[in-house]
């Protein structure tokens, strides 16, 4: 345990003394969250739900894939963890660290926008407020696995930044998050059955627009849990100390083992046609 807590006080020192990660995690999601609210004019229409839910999930594919994927491969290629090597711990408490200051920095953004959706557009404080927290929460945990298993299988910066871009950009406009699922063809929104972030963008509007429970959304917060245990035990089983430790392309298949939690309930609606 004693491990675990020093990780976990380096990382949030580093993370909290690194204006950029000030700027990404907390600055520019509220700048986001302010130029949508605005031009959606949500302080007369009352679309402030959505547009929380928009720069939630952007905020959350953020941390979770940059903060954590391009991250994990940029400290190994800079030999970072090589010192860590020497002393007596496993990955495992290196991975739990990373996963809790993406919490420790990502959460007070989540506590400012809804405060700012309070007081300046007019947002109701949701009655099932610690439902919203604990569903965020489990959000940034799932995609914050899925980045630490990207930089886990990719042997380079390069590989990482690409893997990442791939993943960042089909989660944010498949999900829901930026384009409303109604526009979709029959085709595409079947497949936005299987993109984790449709998960995160259908529990958090049946949370904050229908005022529903962290309970009504079981399905998808276990999901959620599961890709978190699933990400963080593949990660242990294919870290890597040093650059030149080096996996074959056909690692990268392990990515799909992560996405399992979201492809079963896919391959169900496919086959029930709901």
């Amino acid at each position: 345990m004693k491990a675990y807590l020093s990780l976990i006080r380096i990382d949030l020192k580093l993370a909290f003394r690194q204006r950029v990660v000030i700027f990404f995690n907390l600055l520019m999601p509220l700048a986001l969250f302010m130029i949508f609210a605005e031009i959606n004019r949500t302080e007369r229409s009352g679309g402030i739900g959505g547009v929380v839910t928009m720069v939630s999930v952007i905020g959350i594919l953020g941390t979770g894939l940059f903060g954590a994927g391009m991250r994990a491969a940029q400290e190994r290629e800079a030999n970072v963890l090589r010192r860590y090597k020497v002393a007596p711990i496993t990955p495992l408490p290196l991975l739990v660290a990373s996963m809790v200051t993406g919490l420790a920095v990502y959460m007070p953004f989540v506590v400012l926008m809804l405060t700012v959706a309070h007081v300046r557009y007019g947002m109701n404080v949701p009655s099932n407020l610690a439902s919203v927290l604990v569903f965020i929460a489990l959000g940034v945990t799932a995609i914050r696995s899925i980045g630490l298993i990207v930089g886990a299988v990719v042997n380079s910066t390069q590989e990482s930044g690409i893997l990442v871009q791939v993943l960042y950009m089909s989660m944010l406009f498949l999900s829901g998050a930026t384009f409303p699922t109604q526009m979709f063809p029959a085709w595409l929104l079947k497949v936005s059955r299987f993109v984790p972030a449709a998960y995160i963008v259908n529990g958090l509007q049946s949370i904050l627009l229908r005022h529903e429970t962290l309970w009504t959304n079981w399905p998808g917060a276990a999901a959620l849990l599961l890709t978190t245990a699933v990400g963080l035990l593949l990660s242990v089983k294919l870290f890597r100390w040093e650059k030149e430790e080096k996996l074959r392309p056909a690692a990268k298949l392990w990515l799909l083992a992560v996405l399992l939690p979201f492809a079963l309930p896919g391959l169900w609606h496919l086959y029930t046609g709901a």
